[in-house]
């Protein structure tokens, strides 16, 4: 449940109860490489900074935890008996967190030096704002798309039939010159997202019922409907290599996907927009499936991948 937030100046209670500037919470899911990397950068990046560092796991089957436990003593660390998914992960360590602003950072990141810091400055410089994402970059130091326009369904459409780039102003993407300086944005990625405890206060914590995806989409409407800002500022970089420990699942994690967005349209776009999702959805796993069909009898995929995607296909046809 949201926390009670005071009006005018006064701080609420659980303000007052802030114990430091910043909580950085890290879920990590069979991720042991990736995370130790990303705690390394964190770690140097935290000096200096009055700040307190949270790693929930969920329930890896490599040694992540231990791995915490042995070389991140500082870190309080959860362990969960099972994977609870991104958004219900985050939010046990939000409800530990003392922080005024609470961190999410993916564990396959690598913070830049200065980062937390500019990243907090700039949040104070912006008190309107409610949450604000970093400079993303690839593992070559490229640039990397970290902000966007809320979903609609141009995007639920180009996300089957490839008929534009994927980095295009019709898919969703703001133009890559406009990251040169801040900007207010409609949704910001959640691999490196910067939010403010009296925001979380006011609109509460991660929606549950997002197992994957979505729960920073979901999050960046609920702010700005509440009047909070969220927005991009380049000052903060942060190199993030993608999908650690979701490419080995390809195909389950397009389910997951598929899942979360019909939820998101169910939410906000309500029992007409809902609908037009779905025509679209039936009309591009048609689509999908007549492509796959064809791969499998020109032997460019095998019948394990084939049966693998037809179950997909089926189950995202009644999300």
């Amino acid at each position: 449940m949201p926390r009670n937030r005071s009006r005018g100046g006064e701080p609420s209670p659980s303000e007052a109860r802030l114990r430091t500037a910043l909580s950085i919470v890290v879920v990590s899911y069979n991720t042991c490489e990736a995370l130790e990397r990303c705690l390394e950068s964190v770690r140097e990046a935290r000096e200096g900074l009055q700040s307190e560092l949270f790693v929930v796991d969920n329930a890896s089957r490599d040694r992540s935890a231990a791995m915490v436990a042995e070389r991140f003593p500082e870190a309080a660390l959860i362990v969960n008996a099972r994977n609870v998914g991104f958004g219900r992960a985050n939010n046990q360590a939000i409800a530990m967190a003392g922080g005024r602003y609470v961190l999410l950072l993916n564990p396959d990141t690598l913070v830049h030096v200065d980062a937390l810091r500019r990243l907090v400055d700039f949040a104070e410089a912006h008190p309107r704002a409610g949450a604000v994402g970093a400079r993303l970059e690839n593992a070559d130091g490229s640039f990397q798309h970290s902000a966007f326009r809320a979903p609609d369904l141009r995007q639920a459409f180009f996300g089957f039939f490839d008929v534009v780039p994927i980095d295009s102003p019709s898919n969703g993407r703001y133009r890559r010159e406009q990251f040169a300086a801040p900007f207010q944005a409609e949704h910001l990625l959640g691999a490196c997202l910067l939010l403010r405890r009296a925001a979380l206060d006011q609109v509460g914590v991660l929606d549950p019922r997002f197992f994957m995806y979505f729960e920073e989409t979901d999050l960046c409407a609920r702010l700005r409907r509440a009047s909070w800002q969220t927005l991009y500022t380049p000052d903060a970089r942060v190199r993030h290599i993608g999908a650690a420990s979701t490419s080995a699942h390809r195909e389950r994690m397009s389910v997951e996907f598929h899942r979360s967005q019909a939820y998101f349209y169910r939410k906000h776009r309500g029992l007409v927009g809902y609908a037009a999702l779905k025509t679209i959805v039936w009309l591009g796993v048609g689509y999908r499936l007549a492509r796959s069909l064809r791969a499998y009898l020109r032997g460019r995929i095998d019948r394990p991948l084939l049966v693998e995607r037809l179950r997909g296909y089926w189950e995202i046809l009644w999300f």
